[in-house]
C-alpha cells in the first residue's frame, strides 16, 4: 500500500508539473509565434504539443545520465542549463524578429510571405526563407506540421528544472519503474496543456486576421515585442 501510495503521489507531482510548464508564458510566446500565420486549429494545436517534445526529451536523457553515473546525482549542472537557456532564448529573438517582419509588411500593404524569386537583398531573401520554413501556409501540409514541429521542440530544449528534480529524487528512491511512469505523465499532461494553448493562441491570431490586415498586423507586432521581452529575461 506504502509503494502503490508513493507511486500514485509521483504521478500527481509529475502531472501538475505538465500543467505549470505548459503554462508558462515563455512557451506562449513562442508557441504565438509559430501560429500567427495559421487558419488551422489543428496545426495549432499541434505546434503547442510539439512544445512538449524538447521537455521530455531533456529529461529523458537526465535519467539515461543518471543511470550511468549511479543515480547519485541530485541537480541539473548548470553548463546544461545554461546552454538551453542560451537556446530557447536564441530561438525566441529570432521568432521575435519574424513576427516584426511580417506584422510591418502587413502595414504597408505588401505580402506578408516575400517570395525569394521576387526579393533581392541578403535581408529580404532571409525573410522570404524564414517564412517558408517557419510559417505555416494557409493549406497546411506534412512539411508544414515538420518544420514548426522541429522548430518548437529545439525551443523547448530547455531544461525543466523542476521535472528533472522530481526524477532525481524518485529514480534512486522508487526505481526505474516509478520514473518511468512519472515521465509518461508529465508528457501526456504538458502535452495536452501546451496543445490547449497553442488551440487557444492560434484562435486569436484566426480572429485578428479574419478582422481585417491591419488588425492582424497589430496583433503580430504586439506578439513581437512580448516574446523579445521573453527573450531578453531569459538572458538576463
Amino acid at each position: 500500500m506504502a509503494a502503490g501510495g508513493t507511486t500514485a503521489g509521483v504521478l500527481v507531482a509529475a502531472a501538475v508539473l505538465g500543467v505549470t510548464h505548459g503554462f508558462e508564458p515563455d512557451h506562449a510566446a513562442g508557441i504565438s509565434a509559430l501560429t500567427s500565420d495559421t487558419d488551422g486549429w489543428r496545426h495549432a494545436a499541434f505546434v503547442g504539443g510539439s512544445f512538449a517534445v524538447g521537455h521530455v526529451v531533456v529529461v529523458l536523457a537526465w535519467v539515461a545520465l543518471l543511470t550511468l553515473v549511479g543515480r547519485t546525482a541530485t541537480a541539473a549542472p548548470a553548463g546544461i542549463d545554461t546552454a538551453g537557456t542560451l537556446l530557447a532564448g536564441s530561438v525566441l529573438v529570432a521568432v521575435a524578429l519574424l513576427l516584426a517582419a511580417t506584422g510591418t509588411r502587413r502595414l504597408r500593404g505588401l505580402p506578408a510571405r516575400p517570395t525569394a524569386s521576387g526579393t533581392s537583398g541578403p535581408v529580404s531573401r532571409t525573410l522570404a526563407y524564414a517564412h517558408d520554413h517557419l510559417h505555416a501556409h494557409d493549406h497546411q501540409t506534412r512539411t508544414d506540421y515538420l518544420r514548426t514541429s522541429v522548430v518548437g521542440s529545439l525551443f523547448a530544449l530547455s531544461p525543466p528544472v523542476s521535472m528533472l528534480a522530481l526524477v532525481s529524487a524518485v529514480l534512486p528512491t522508487s526505481g526505474m519503474d516509478a520514473t518511468g511512469l512519472a515521465i509518461v505523465a508529465y508528457a501526456v499532461v504538458l502535452t495536452a496543456t501546451m496543445g490547449f494553448v497553442g488551440t487557444g493562441l492560434g484562435g486569436v491570431f484566426s480572429l485578428a486576421r479574419g478582422r481585417s490586415r491591419r488588425v492582424h498586423a497589430a496583433v503580430e507586432l504586439a506578439s513581437s515585442a512580448v516574446v523579445l521581452a521573453f527573450a531578453v529575461s531569459l538572458f538576463a
